[in-house]
Formats: structure tokens, sequence, C-alpha cells
């Protein structure tokens, strides 16, 4: 009875600087208060649902320029695939493996100010990787810093959301993540006529401005107390350390660690796989542009069934199948218009995915436990990412794809234990 009581009195105070409510000193404040609580679902929170799109386009942009920096990197270093492979695998594991991380800084400096840091440090990475010499220099520049820099604006912008939508949270959310996913529509081909314009370094200079936008992003959140007596936030609370004795959550972010493994080799390998097979790398880069136009129409079409009772199951479940059998089948075929329908698939199961984690989180765990177990499956999805990628460069060490049906049976068999895992959850 005591560990309930204990559980409940931490979901009830972890709550962060922006959700604690400010002493009342005169009308003005109250004043203030009122006006906020007003703006749930309407005013202000498309101001805030504008802000969480421009942070995710930019973010979504710069992770998806690296399929074609690959190939790019990859004839310039002179080096193995498994090396160049790191560079973008660390990227993106650090934008997630900082989750925890970016969590202690929104409590203590609340969204706006998280974001900006954020914002200034994934600009730092990508100016400083203009610099590089090998690609060791890269897994510092671009990989961690960029990386810890997105990571940081990432959880805040979505956790704002939370916070102003609550009747329209799943609608909003989902036409939010489309909205930040046209980049990757534009990333890869835009990429490829930088790149030979002004070259890869040039490009990631272009990187560099564009992170540097999310300060506008930041510039629109604000500050949003709700009703309730000030609380101190300790350790416990923050980290939310009771939830890890959930066999839910634990089932949750097994599921995230497989489908981000996945994702990683696709993301980052597809287009240099592409051109290994005797693609043109503009027609190579395109299969991205195709990947990102199902992703973002299946999210506007989740924005308007994800309320349908269940349909978060059968999503959650159909993403898991196509996830890896799509995996399986895009390393089976050498030609194009195959690719492109393979490939638009797997963008379908990578959309209901990241359109519906952060409002499945909540409507799991809680509005109050979201940043900690948002976090958790952040640092998933990076460790998985992590690990995915550079296996697949290793078993391509010798310069060529040749063992690619190896790769499709583990894909298979990947994406049978994800379909068990995702129905445990919804069994629980």
């Amino acid at each position: 009875m005591m560990e309930r009581k204990d559980c409940a009195d931490a979901e009830k105070h972890a709550l962060s600087p922006e959700d604690e409510e400010l002493p009342v000193t005169n009308n003005k404040d109250t004043k203030n208060n009122n006006r906020r609580a007003k703006d749930v679902d309407s005013g202000y929170a498309w101001v805030i649902a504008l802000s969480v799109t421009i942070q995710l386009f930019f973010m979504f942009y710069t992770m998806n320029t690296f399929p074609v920096l690959f190939v790019e990197m990859h004839d310039y270093f002179k080096v193995g695939r498994s090396q160049i492979a790191w560079i973008g695998s660390i990227q993106t594991a650090m934008v997630f493996l900082t989750g925890p991380f970016s969590n202690v800084v929104t409590q203590k400096l609340g969204v706006k100010v998280t974001m900006c840091i954020g914002a200034i440090i994934a600009t730092i990475g990508q100016c400083a990787s203009f610099f590089a010499t090998d690609p060791y220099y890269l897994y510092i520049s671009y990989g961690v810093i960029t990386g810890i820099g997105s990571g940081l604006s990432h959880l805040p912008a979505v956790y704002s959301l939370g916070l102003y939508f609550e009747k329209r949270r799943y609608f909003v959310t989902a036409m939010v993540f489309a909205g930040g996913a046209t980049a990757v529509m534009i990333a890869s081909p835009l990429t490829q006529y930088l790149v030979e314009t002004i070259g890869w370094r040039g490009s990631l200079l272009i990187n560099a401005g564009l992170c540097l936008q999310i300060m506008v992003a930041a510039a629109l959140q604000r500050p949003k107390h709700l009703t309730g007596k000030k609380v101190k936030v300790n350790f416990r609370d923050i980290f939310a350390i009771h939830l890890l004795k959930d066999v839910k959550l634990s089932l949750y972010t097994i599921n995230t660690f497989l489908w981000s493994q996945g994702l990683m080799i696709v993301l980052i390998l597809t287009v240099d796989y592409a051109v290994s097979t005797g693609i043109s790398r503009d027609d190579a880069a395109l299969l991205m542009t195709t990947m990102g136009i199902s992703t973002v129409m299946v999210r506007v079409v989740i924005a308007f069934v994800g309320n349908i009772p269940r349909a978060s199951w059968w999503m959650f479940n159909f993403s898991s199948l196509m996830h890896g059998s799509c995996g399986a089948l895009l390393l089976a075929c050498h030609n194009l218009i195959f690719y492109h329908s393979v490939i638009a698939a797997f963008g379908i199961s990578y959309g209901i995915k990241i359109a519906i984690l952060a409002s499945l989180t909540m409507e799991m765990f809680g509005l109050h436990n979201f940043l900690a177990v948002y976090s958790f499956q952040m640092f998933a999805s990076g460790l998985g990412g992590l690990v995915g990628t550079p296996l697949a460069g290793n078993a391509n060490c010798v310069g060529s794809y040749t063992l690619t049906k190896l790769f499709a049976s583990l894909c298979t068999n990947r994406m049978c234990l994800h379909l068990t895992v995702s129905n445990a959850i919804y069994a629980i």
C-alpha cells in the first residue's frame, strides 16, 4: 500500500517548471493564468503547434540529408562503409539518447530555453563539420554535437503539445508530425543538388543555417501555468523511476528499440545500396522523396482516424508488420520501380510509428509521466540506431553488398519479434 501511495504521489508531483502554478500576487497574474487556461485546444495553442512543426521540420531535414552525404563521404575519405555509417548512426543515436538529459534540462530551464540551447549546439556541430579531415572528426562534430543539439530541442517541443492540447491532442500531434515530415520529401534531392553545386562541405553550412532556425520555433514558445500548488521536483520524480517496474513500459521500450534498429539501416544505407546496384545518384536520392511523400500522407490520414476505438492498436501492429517485411524486400531486388514501391510502403510504417508515438505515450502513461517515458523511448531509439547501422556497414566491409540475403532474413525475424511485442503491450 505504501508503494502505491508513493507512486501516486510521484505521478502527482512529476511536473515541470512550466507546469507549476506561480504564486498569485495581483489581478494581472490572475488574468494571465485565466487567459492561458483558455488557450487549451484554441487560441495560442495553434501558435505552439506551429512552433513544434518548425522544430520537427528542420530536425528531420538535417537527419535526412545524411543518406546522400553518406555516398559523398564514402568516396571522399576512401574508407569502409561501416566507418562512414557510424557518422549518421551516432548523430541519430545522440538525438534520442539525449532524451533523459533533455528531460532534466526541460524540468530545470523550461521549454523555450532548452530549445534555444539545442538549436545553438546543433548549429555549432554542423559548422564544425565543415572542417573535417577524417571520419573520426565527424563522429564528434556531426554525430555527437549535432545530435545532442537536435535532441535537446526535440523533447521539450513535443511536450509542449501535451500542455496546450487535450481533446484535439491526437489530431494535432499527427498533423504536426506530418508537417515536419515534409522535410523528408525534399532533404535528399535538395542535398544532392547542393553537393553537386557547392560540395558536401558547403551543404553542411546550409544545414547549420537551417538548424539555427529552430530558434524561431523556440521564440514562439511561452510558459504554460496549470492550476495547482507549487511543488518541489526531485530526482525520482524527474526520471519517474517507479515506472521502470511497469511491464508495459518495458515491452513498449523493447518495441521502440527493435523498430529503430531496422529504421536506421533503411534510412542511412538505402541510397548507397541503390547506387551500388547501378542506379544513378540522382535517382537514388529520389527514393527518400518517395518515402517522405508516403510518410506525410499516412500521417494526415492518422489525424482523422486516430481517435477511432482501438485504431492505435491496429496501426501499431500494421506498422510492425510493414516495418520488417519492407526492410527485407528492399534488399532483395535491384529494380528501380520496385525500390520506389517498397520504400513507399516503408514510409507508411515509419509515418505511423512516428505519428502515434507521442500521443500513445501520453495515452498509456499520462501527461504527468510523458517527459520521463518519452525520454525512455528516445533513449531506446538511439540505442537501436547506434547498433543497427554499423552492423549493416560491417557486413559490407569488403566494399559491396554481398550479404543482403542474410540481412533480409534478419529483418524478417526481427519483424516477427517486433509484432509479438506490440501485441503483448496491448494485452496487458
